[in-house]
């Protein structure tokens, strides 16, 4: 079920009031929201459902005759929604993101992308943020497969405003996108930011010890919890928020690179394809010579019981152990010494 909003700011036209009346809606509750008021401005705007939606659902109340659910078939909804794109539809495919990427991954490889569809695939659960369903829910593969399919752009917010603005840029965007989404966090960067624009990364935090390259809600509020400790011994992080990962934005990456001393890339998704490797792929493409860290999720599924967090500091995904690597990674001369607050019990 969509929580329901409160209070009676207009989320289009003031989207930082709106969220503040309605502090406790994660990502993906934000997403039906912003989804169904700007569908109140664009009659082309539709959204399928993979089960997901519950009595109450926003975009269902608003706008019925725009709304279905076709059930447990990801596949089924893929194609669906590329044939409602091709009648002039801006369509929106909701579901998990271990099902979209990978169990519809032929229909959205020759549907969305090969197809050069007008769908906007949106899937929550991203990382390992269905935590306690197990490996089966567990999306750490899925910016690897679609970022490599040509054509497909790719975005991972970092806190419901960035989802907002996401959302509105994806109305007017023409053609294939994977928008990734976790489950139950609720994200509220209070930080100054440009307009929201597809490919173009944010830096929220200026340094010139170390750059860390972040995505998504997990990725940027680790790198930001780790840039606060960091400073704390004396050493600066600039934090880029690389939101698009596809197409990503190798200027902003080349000026990271050119005013720190090492890179770190943090995310939740597997250390192989996402993030990371298309932040070394650039990095040997321009020639800029960098070391880069990858910090995600290791190489292996993980089937322990437990809560997100749990897991996520399984995998050194939180901002003590990233200060705490970054510490031991900088060149002899940066290093400080490791106060307690840094130290893992």
């Amino acid at each position: 079920m969509t929580a329901p909003a409160q209070g009676g700011a207009d989320l289009a036209v003031a989207p930082e009031a709106w969220l503040k009346e309605n502090p406790t809606l994660s990502n993906r509750q934000v997403f039906r929201h912003a989804l169904a008021r700007f569908a109140d401005d664009d009659t082309r705007v539709v959204l399928l459902e993979a089960d997901l939606a519950g009595g109450g659902d926003a975009f269902e109340a608003r706008h019925p005759d725009r709304f279905l659910n076709l059930g447990i078939c990801e596949a089924t909804m893929i194609d669906a929604a590329c044939g409602m794109a091709a009648a002039g539809q801006v369509v929106f495919a909701h579901t998990f993101a271990a099902f979209g990427a990978m169990r519809a991954c032929e229909q959205v490889r020759l549907g969305m992308a090969y197809g050069r569809a007008n769908v906007k695939l949106v899937c929550d659960y991203g990382g390992l943020s269905g935590a306690f369903f197990g490996p089966t829910h567990h999306a750490i593969e899925d910016l690897a497969i679609l970022r490599s399919m040509p054509g497909m752009t790719v975005v991972s917010p970092a806190d419901a405003l960035e989802t907002v603005q996401a959302i509105r840029a994806l109305v007017d965007f023409e053609g294939p996108v994977y928008l990734r989404l976790g489950r139950n966090r609720v994200s509220r960067l209070d930080l100054p930011r440009p307009d929201f624009q597809i490919g173009r990364a944010v830096c929220l935090r200026e340094g010139d010890d170390v750059g860390l390259v972040a995505h998504g809600e997990v990725g940027v509020c680790v790198a930001m919890e780790a840039a606060t400790l960091l400073e704390a011994q004396g050493v600066s992080a600039r934090v880029l928020n690389m939101h698009t990962l596809k197409p990503l934005d190798e200027a902003a990456l080349q000026e990271t690179v050119e005013r720190t001393q090492l890179l770190f890339t943090v995310e939740e998704h597997s250390i192989v394809g996402g993030l990371g490797g298309a932040v070394c792929e650039s990095v040997c493409a321009l020639g800029l010579g960098a070391r880069v860290v990858r910090v995600g999720i290791q190489d292996r599924y993980d089937s322990t019981a437990g809560s997100h967090e749990e897991l996520l500091k399984r995998h050194g995904i939180d901002g003590a152990s990233l200060a705490e690597q970054i510490l031991h990674a900088l060149p002899r001369p940066r290093r400080a010494a490791l106060k307690p607050a840094l130290r893992r019990g």
